[in-house]
């Protein structure tokens, strides 16, 4: 009786498909990257696979994966897939269950260079606690809303973050079963050429907070960090060059007292 219900579901539920599709898009880099003692060649890839179907009834369904591979000298690691996730969409409402990103991981700074040299991690690790497998998100306007869980532990997280005007605001909480709460807040502020983030991050007994600033002339933007976090303490400076559908970046840093560099370019696709 329950194969017949099942089976009969389906069909329900695939007749009023209307129309669907597939699509691959992803970004990559290359370059060097200086570790405070040895200097690496680098690369990574990471294509995303996603497929979007929608019923009559103006129902959007679809799922994506992400392929991912990075080289750093003659090392080479691999996934043949990351971050598997299936979603139902409907009027700005959106269902997610997988591998999904933590609704209180917004914000946040800029890091430095072309792949990252983890200025922005002292402060905002502390708002990242790995992955929750089930989500809801709501967008109005220029308001987006977040609500995720882990169905494992029952942890829940919330967020809100959205623009204003020339300002811009991301507020996360997680209730932690395990441990402390986290809590998170991040506001912004941009006016032609100049742009400012600044981010509060707190997880359990512990927190940080960090500041980036970005100027940009033509198609070079200059971007400076500093964030703290405890004994954890990183700042630095990089230049990125707009080559029109590529960047040229490259930054140095001082990351818990280790000078690290990189220069490298990246592209999406």
């Amino acid at each position: 009786m329950k194969k017949v219900l099942f089976a009969s579901t389906a069909l329900v539920m695939t007749a009023g498909v209307a129309s669907a599709d597939v699509a691959l898009s992803g970004s990559a880099n290359m370059g060097l990257f200086y570790d405070g003692s040895t200097t690496i060649v680098k690369n990574e890839i990471d294509i995303d696979v996603k497929a979007t179907a929608e019923t009559d009834g103006g129902l959007s369904l679809g799922a994506s994966m992400d392929l991912d591979s990075a080289h750093n000298n003659s090392a080479t690691t691999q996934a043949v897939s990351n971050d598997p996730e299936v979603f139902v969409s409907y009027n700005g409402l959106t269902l997610t269950v997988g591998n999904i990103g933590e609704a209180q991981d917004v914000g946040g700074i800029s890091d430095i260079g072309f792949d990252g040299l983890g200025v922005d991690d002292v402060v905002d690790a502390l708002r990242e606690n790995g992955s929750d497998d089930v989500r809801v998100d709501y967008a109005f306007g220029d308001i987006a809303v977040a609500l995720s869980a882990d169905s494992s532990n029952s942890d829940v997280a919330v967020s809100v973050s959205g623009d204003i005007d020339a300002f811009s605001f991301a507020i996360g909480f997680r209730d932690n079963t395990t441990g402390g709460n986290d809590a998170n807040i991040t506001v912004g502020y941009s006016a032609g050429a100049f742009a400012v983030n600044a981010t509060y991050a707190e997880a359990g007994s512990v927190d940080g907070f960090g500041i980036d600033g970005s100027y940009t002339t033509g198609d070079v933007t200059i971007t400076a960090a500093y964030a703290e976090s405890g004994a954890n303490e990183a700042y630095g400076i990089g230049v990125a060059y707009d080559l029109g559908g590529a960047t040229l970046a490259g930054g140095i840093a001082e990351v818990n007292n280790t000078t690290v560099a990189d220069l490298g370019i990246s592209f999406g696709f």
